[in-house]
């Protein structure tokens, strides 16, 4: 645990998903269906508080009445099927969602003027990104797109952590192994609970998960949308562990676990 030392921790719920194709089909699901994408916009839909009932992966009654809740709250033609239209304002507003803070010990009480203050500790040089070993093309790829987005709005790039990438690996294979895309795995519990089992220590912390196609498309999907953007140019965050795995329902599964050290 961090004791003795102010911690600001906050993640921003961010994740995005896009069940694309290039065919000119419109992509539509409704009662009936069953599996990954009904996974999907289970676990969605709860933590937006339009459904109640258990995440199966079969969309029942109670799926079909929270999507038709969703579509009469944000305006959308009240159908009970999801098409893509409604898929897009649930992944806006599921990515717009924030969790509460971490709660943080109080701060040391201010000396009183009497006292000469402690003197502030040297300010850490901005981190340097090291070269990258252990990477695969594809999260080296999505580690260089991150950081040419952070240069361009002046800020410094993210180091490559070994032991990140390793959890946000593992993050990504799990959502794949159990069919969920969510932020709370069943397996390790939310991102906070995950780097503290595997000994990361962090001033702040964050995640965005993404099921997508490619790399080229799961970043600008994520930097499209201002609290996915947010994160990947936190001037908070000094490295960052990418872990993408083949499978789920969009091809691939993106998971960036950022932190402040």
């Amino acid at each position: 645990m961090f004791h003795g030392r102010k911690k600001h921790v906050w993640i921003l719920l961010i994740c995005i998903a896009l069940f694309c194709s290039t065919s000119t089909t419109a992509y539509a699901f409704g009662k009936g269906a069953k599996g990954p994408d009904v996974y999907a916009v289970q676990g969605m839909l709860k933590s937006l508080g339009y459904y109640s009932g258990p995440i199966t992966g079969y969309y029942g009654n109670q799926t079909q009445s929270g999507v038709k809740a969703f579509q009469s709250r944000y305006g959308l033609p009240v159908t009970g099927n999801v098409d893509d239209q409604t898929l897009q304002s649930i992944l806006w507003a599921y990515g717009n969602l924030k969790i509460p803070k971490k709660p943080v010990p109080p701060p040391a009480p201010t000396p009183p003027p009497s006292e000469p203050s402690p003197s502030q500790p040297e300010p850490l040089p901005s981190p340097q990104v090291p070269p990258t070993t252990g990477l695969t093309v594809e999260e080296q790829q999505m580690l260089d797109l991150v950081n040419k987005a952070r240069a361009a709005a002046g800020l410094a790039p993210l180091a490559a952590d070994a032991e990140l990438t390793k959890t946000a690996r593992l993050k990504s294979q799990d959502m794949v192994d159990n069919k969920y895309f969510s932020h709370d795995s069943p397996t390790y519990g939310s991102p906070f609970q995950m780097m503290e089992k595997f000994g990361i220590t962090y001033n702040a912390a964050g995640e965005n998960i993404a099921c997508n196609q490619s790399v080229q498309a799961a970043h600008e999907a994520l930097m499209n949308s201002p609290g996915h953007k947010a994160n990947i140019l936190s001037k908070d965050y000094t490295h960052i562990g990418v872990g993408i795995v083949n499978g789920g329902p969009c091809g691939k599964m993106f998971t960036e676990q950022f932190i402040g050290k």
